[in-house]
């Protein structure tokens, strides 16, 4: 129900219409009045007819233009925009003077959100749904996937969606690909809120017990990715003087090490590999390297550790790891070195 109070000539005369069913009241000098029910007899319909558009436009010729009312002066006609300025009017949608009667001012609302269809972007949304200046679903994240079916509506920008709105989830761990740390953990694998799994590592490895091929590793030692002792290599290998291939204080020091590894891990074997520099003949090299693999196994083995977990090779003059051409160079390829088999 719309209302109007035309004051500009008349503050008595007032009008009380519906936009789909036309004039419901009509008042003069707050006495007389014409309601819906009397405009059924036929001499009232006459006089309305012959009166209402004259005296409307008279009575609004006053008005600023920002200040147009809307009208329809019975059931059956079409509304019209009652402008500034004198004349007559014919609600037949004719235009004249000052006045303006046209049934395009009320352009259909077919989905009933408020806005009419020639504004309407999106013209079948659901009933109820809020929507803004344009007839468009709200979608407050900006995520493409409107408020009403948006199950996340608070997305951070930029984020992708799936169709109910929320961050997609690759893996389906339960945290969103973009916070998971470890988008592609094993179905079902608990995680923490970084998507990485949650799994118990009873040893403290650091590799959890679900991937733990060696779930009993000692506090503290070194391991592979699936939780086993690393191999034991030297890093600086063994080395003999010149010609030489008895072992130095400090090579004792070093296999010393090697032996506390070793019984630490006892399934643990090794090969240890003898070279020379390439002074001298090939032939003689290749024994003298052999004599400096097995002196590292006798002493290793003089220390408990059992011969069968060791292998000592000799390869001569055949793999330098510096220059021979060098004093230094010599120095650093007559050495022993020490790896697991799987590494020889």
């Amino acid at each position: 129900m719309v209302f109007i109070k035309i004051n500009s000539i008349s503050p008595l005369f007032k009008l009380d219409y519906d936009l789909e069913n036309g004039l419901k009241l009509m008042t003069f000098r707050d006495k007389v009045q014409v309601r819906e029910e009397d405009m059924k007899n036929k001499k009232t319909m006459a006089i309305m007819a012959i009166f209402t558009p004259l005296l409307l436009a008279v009575y609004t010729s006053a008005l600023a233009e920002d200040d147009h009312p809307l009208y329809a002066p019975y059931k059956g006609w079409p509304p019209c925009a009652v402008m500034t300025g004198e004349g007559d009017m014919a609600p037949d949608g004719r235009s004249v003077t000052g006045v303006i009667c046209r049934s395009t001012l009320f352009i259909p609302d077919s989905d009933k959100d408020g806005v009419p269809d020639d504004k309407d972007q999106c013209p079948n949304t659901p009933p109820g749904v809020e929507v803004d200046e344009v007839g468009c679903p709200l979608d407050s994240d900006n995520d493409g996937v409107p408020d009403y079916l948006d199950q996340c509506p608070d997305t951070p920008m930029g984020v992708e969606v799936g169709e109910d709105g929320c961050p997609l989830d690759s893996d389906g761990d339960g945290v969103p690909d973009y916070l998971d740390q470890c988008p592609d953990t094993p179905m079902g694998v608990e995680v923490n809120s970084q998507g990485c799994p949650l799994s118990v590592d009873s040893d403290g490895d650091g590799v959890p017990d679900d991937i733990d091929e060696c779930p009993d590793t000692a506090y503290g030692v070194d391991v592979d990715e699936v939780g086993c002792p690393k191999p034991v290599v030297l890093e600086d290998g063994v080395h003999f003087g010149f010609d030489s291939a008895k072992l130095s204080p400090n090579a004792h020091t070093i296999l010393d090490k090697v032996v506390e590894n070793m019984r630490t891990y006892p399934d643990l074997e090794i090969t240890i590999a003898g070279h020379t520099d390439s002074t001298g003949n090939a032939d003689y090299n290749q024994r003298l390297s052999q004599l400096r693999a097995e002196a590292a196994m006798n002493y290793l083995a003089s220390k408990g550790i059992d011969p069968s977990r060791m292998e000592a090779i000799g390869y001569g003059e055949e793999r330098p790891i510096a220059s021979n051409s060098t004093k230094e160079g010599r120095a650093k390829n007559r050495r022993v070195e020490l790896q697991t088999h799987d590494e020889d």
